[in-house]
This record gives structure tokens, C-alpha cells and sequence, in this order.
């Protein structure tokens, strides 16, 4: 359910009331809401390159897991063959395992799959996702 910007100027919960004054308000409540488990398992997303692929990442990604969070690879790369080999060690299933092929399709495809929280290297990403979402710049 993504954070919307109303004509009031406020912001809102998917279909819900134009009631909060900030977007990190509104993205807040909205974590709050998933981390309830009111919506199911809280739903985060990695990148693979420079994130995932390091050390750092897959450690991440492990405490993810073992927090209860349902944990997606979203991409950019064109195809998904050498993410799989990790997403298996990890535990991600193949279908939670997206290459989209471009950035802006890697942020549409956060938005449309609900993610709370995108962890990613590049800024220009993060800071698309912020605008939908929750963005964690990943130092490796």
C-alpha cells in the first residue's frame, strides 16, 4: 500500500484519510502498520549488486530473515541466473527474486509488490524509493 500526496497536500495510506502533514509521517505509520504483522510478515527488498553480493549484504540479509521479514532481491540486471545461487543459500525463493532490468523498473516494482523497506547502493534509488517507501543507503 503505497504513501500518497493528497490535494490538500497532505498524505495518506493507499485508499485512507488525507490526515498526515509529512511524507515520512505518513511512510512511518504505514512500517508501524506492517511491523504490527496486521498485514503479514513485513516485506523488505535488497539489491544484488554491491549489496547483496558482499559479505555485508548476505549478512544483512540473514538478520533480516531471522527478524520474521519476508525478504525480496529486486534488481536491475537484466536477468535473474546469477542471483539464484545466493537467493538459495539464503533461503529467498526464485519467486521473490526479480531482475527488472533498469532502475526505474526496479522502483516501480518496490511500489507495486508493497516493499517497506529498500536497501540499495545507489542514491538516485534510494532516494526514488523515499518517495514511495523507506530507502536505506547500503555502504558495503
Amino acid at each position: 500500500m503505497p504513501v500518497i500526496k493528497c490535494s490538500n497536500g497532505k498524505w495518506r495510506i493507499g485508499s485512507g484519510e488525507c490526515k498526515y502533514e509529512t511524507r515520512e509521517k505518513a511512510v512511518e505509520v504505514w512500517q508501524a502498520i506492517l511491523a504490527s504483522g496486521a498485514y503479514g510478515a513485513l516485506k523488505v527488498s535488497i539489491d544484488y549488486d554491491d549489496v547483496l553480493s558482499t559479505d555485508k549484504g548476505k549478512e544483512l540479509a540473514k538478520r533480516l530473515i531471522s527478524e520474521g521479514v519476508t525478504l525480496y532481491i529486486i534488481s536491475a540486471r537484466r536477468d535473474n541466473e546469477g542471483m539464484l545461487g545466493v537467493a538459495k543459500d539464503l533461503g529467498i525463493p526464485e519467486s521473490r527474486v526479480y531482475a527488472t532490468g533498469s532502475n526505474s523498473a526496479k522502483v516501480q516494482k518496490i511500489k507495486d509488490l508493497g516493499i517497506a523497506r529498500h536497501y540499495d547502493n545507489n542514491q538516485d534509488v534510494i532516494d526514488k524509493v523515499n518517495e514511495i517507501s523507506k530507502g536505506v543507503k547500503f555502504d558495503g
